[in-house]
């Protein structure tokens, strides 16, 4: 059995309550003394009460109200005892002075409950501070002063005024020099203080000393030498308020408090020479001053303090705020720079991750749902990576401490075995990792360091994601082929931007005839709508140069539109064709089918379609629709309900390409040309084909072999009874007007 953990005497409450009841009976003892005299009368006095601001900073600060009690108890034990002392045998005083403690102590606990406490613990703020100095220096000295009036009833009027007005200043200097400061100290002076180099202990020595000097100067004017001309001093307050701002805004709570509580009952001591004359008009007047100066000093040393605290924790906040994504709370590349900079990792390399298709996750499920899978993945990885997100489905990796030789080939396994559920249905995501060295301290800036080894391991990533290789891809820090390539991919991306704006489309089209009529002449049009681009020298861009860029820019779905608009202008330009069009498909991207604007958009364009819906078809892969299962379902049934047809493209690449058809309605089923390559040699390919076939009739739909390129794989596809072939064998891609303008002489050139 482990032991437990002990705590201080004087956190009990029997040592609290010693402990605060010796300190006020000592504080008791401290006195600065002065003779008051007040009409005729003449008594010794303090000028400060300790004792008073101890007991009050006690009532704002401890919740246990039997220590404040207790506590209050024993300094009047101690003020019975030292009355007893200096005037033994009289019990009217004793009397007088227990009802007055009882008086004392409900009113001290009146005025530290409105002052605010000792519910409010915690950070002193502005308007805190006013409440506290409100209550404490002014309200509460002006109650124990009506008390003191109370003692008419054992001594003469002159007496008990006297009495009245020594304990004003009293409490509410002793308030002064103790209770605020020590509220300070006491409620933030455990929190963490950044130190400022600057903070020497030059400047406090030079203040102090100029502080002397300013002070003797100021005793020689008063002494003698105010009649010398030229010679003109400033007042010694000024220069201890300059050392004190110094303690306040450079040291922690616990010292310049402290120094401030020094600085406030050296004041109170050097004006007690005034108090004497206090029995004046003039003297009563200066002694309000006096004691206005010091409470000035002190509020401006406390609200210096409370502005220099606010400051330095809204520049902490700030500083940690921009270390830290907006979305997902994770830290970003500020974070990793600074991190870098303070422990550097005992491994010497850089993972960049890349996750495929986050961005479907924001247009299909919203931000909330990328926050969500961002962080769950940043939590599975925490174990062997430190995490730091760098943009939409992309992050900084730096391995753990302890991490082995093949943590990056564990990471992505990790990453490959997470399944997200979005909306009931569940989602994976394709990860991509580059692996960048980091090279050892030089003379090169860190920050240099750091954005070179992600500038590599992101294009080994973004090259990984290019060619589908999900293993990690490692490189030395001088790799600059992936550079130059991705350099060519941001040129091409301003490229294909600028034509799409520009609306620079060109479309082709490429044939899709029945395989049992496949070497007839055609007689209906029948194909699949491919765009090109066109640059401002007029050369075509093919798809492999604009469509990854596109994507990437979340331009998927301006494309679809733009490529459908420009169909159905060519259409209406060729009139004449429309009754040849049996089948005209066309692709949607994964953006598009995430987009409600798109929707919204498509469905405009369809009521106004030059071609029966029964003539269109859809065509969507099924990585596309992989990510946004729900928002695509709905969209393509939608299509099918208005007449379209909808077609799966490139069938058989996913992992769970069977298992879509249950979700997706489907009227065509593209087989992938990577299997119709080789599906002669009655291989595995042939085998999946066959299978291909076997379910699409399963669930009515028909089978398109694309990439068909000689008469051998064509003869397989016959004894597999795939329905329709797309290849280069019976009809290469041709731009689609010359199709349409062709369509009425082909016509009559076949007509029976």
């Amino acid at each position: 059995m482990s032991p437990q953990p002990t705590t201080g005497w004087w956190r009990s409450r029997t040592g609290k309550i010693l402990l605060w009841g010796l300190l006020c009976v000592l504080a008791q003892q401290v006195a600065i003394g002065y003779r008051i005299d007040f009409f005729g009368g003449t008594a010794e006095a303090s000028l400060i009460h300790l004792h008073a601001g101890l007991l009050l900073a006690l009532a704002l600060l401890e919740t246990d109200r039997r220590v404040v009690l207790a506590t209050l108890g024993i300094t009047a034990v101690g003020w019975a005892a030292r009355q007893w002392s200096m005037e033994p045998g009289q019990t009217a005083p004793l009397v007088w002075g227990a009802l007055m403690w009882v008086l004392l102590c409900a009113w001290t606990l009146a005025c530290a409950q409105w002052a605010g406490g000792p519910e409010a613990h915690g950070r002193l703020d502005r308007h805190g501070l006013s409440r506290l100095a409100l209550y404490g220096l002014l309200v509460y000295p002006a109650g124990c002063a009506l008390l003191g009036v109370t003692m008419v009833v054992i001594a003469p009027p002159a007496e008990a005024l006297s009495a009245a007005f020594q304990m004003f200043f009293a409490k509410q200097f002793g308030v002064a020099v103790i209770t605020l400061p020590l509220v300070v100290v006491w409620r933030e002076g455990r929190q963490s203080f950044r130190r400022d180099r600057a903070a020497g202990w030059a400047w406090p020595l030079a203040l102090i000393a100029g502080l002397g000097l300013s002070l003797w100067a100021s005793q020689a004017v008063h002494g003698g030498l105010a009649d010398r001309p030229a010679v003109v001093l400033m007042d010694y307050r000024f220069a201890l308020f300059v050392v004190l701002a110094w303690f306040v805004l450079r040291l922690p709570p616990r010292r310049s408090m402290l120094a401030l509580s020094a600085a406030l009952f050296c004041l109170v001591l050097a004006v007690s020479e005034s108090a004497a004359y206090g029995n004046t008009v003039l003297g009563l007047f200066n002694l309000l001053h006096l004691a206005a100066e010091v409470n000035i000093l002190l509020l401006a040393m406390l609200y210096l303090w409370v502005i220099s605290r606010d400051r330095r924790e809204l520049s902490r906040r700030l500083a940690e705020e921009i270390q830290r994504d907006t979305l997902t709370g994770l830290p970003n590349l500020r974070a990793l720079r600074r991190r870098m900079a303070v422990a550097p990792p005992r491994r010497r390399e850089l993972g960049f991750l890349l996750l495929d298709k986050t961005d479907s996750l924001v247009t299909g499920y919203g931000l909330d749902m990328q926050a969500a899978v961002v962080g769950s993945m940043a939590a599975r990885l925490s174990d062997l990576a430190d995490v730091y997100v760098l943009g939409t489905g992309q992050f900084a990796l730096v391995p753990a401490t302890d991490a082995d030789d093949d943590v990056w080939e564990r990471l992505i396994v990790r990453v490959e075995h997470a399944e997200f559920v979005a909306d009931g249905q569940p989602v994976r995501l394709l990860p991509y990792l580059g692996v960048a060295s980091l090279p050892e301290p030089g003379s090169e800036p860190l920050a240099d360091v750091v954005d070179t080894a992600l500038l590599n391991a992101s294009h080994l990533a973004f090259d990984a994601r290019q060619h589908g290789e999900v293993r990690p891809r490692y490189s030395d820090i001088d790799d600059g082929r992936l550079r130059r390539a991705h350099r060519q991919q941001l040129q091409d991306a301003a490229t294909a931007l600028a034509c799409l704006r520009n609306e620079r489309l060109v479309l082709h089209f490429q044939a899709i005839r029945r395989l049992e009529h496949a070497a007839e002449p055609a007689l209906t049009i029948s194909g699949e709508v491919l765009c090109r681009l066109r640059d401002e020298d007029g050369r075509l861009i093919p798809p492999a140069r604009f469509m990854r860029p596109i994507e990437a820019a979340g331009r998927g779905a301006e494309l679809d539109l733009a490529v459908i608009k420009a169909l159905f202008r060519l259409l209406r330009k060729y009139p004449e064709a429309l009754p040849y069009c049996e089948r005209i498909a066309i692709n949607l991207t994964g953006q598009s089918l995430a987009s409600m604007s798109f929707q919204v958009e498509l469905r405009t364009l369809l009521a106004d379609s030059p071609l029966p819906l029964s003539a269109l078809c859809f065509e969507v892969t099924e990585s596309a629709a992989i990510f946004s299962t729900s928002v695509a379902s709905r969209l393509l049934r939608d299509l099918r309900a208005r007449g379209c047809q909808i077609a799966i493209d490139d069938f058989g690449t996913g992992m769970q390409s069977f298992a879509r058809l249950k979700e997706l309605p489907a009227d065509v089923i593209k087989i992938d040309g990577s299997f119709i390559r080789n599906v002669a040699q009655h291989g595995s390919d042939h085998a999946l084909v066959q299978a291909t076939v076997a379910v699409a009739g399963v669930f009515g739909a028909e089978t398109v072999a694309e990439f068909v390129e000689n008469e051998v794989t064509a003869e397989c596809l016959r004894e597999l009874r795939v329905d329709w072939v797309q290849g280069d064998l019976y009809s290469p891609p041709r731009p689609l007007s010359e199709i349409l303008a062709e369509a009425l002489p082909r016509e009559l050139q076949y007509a029976p």
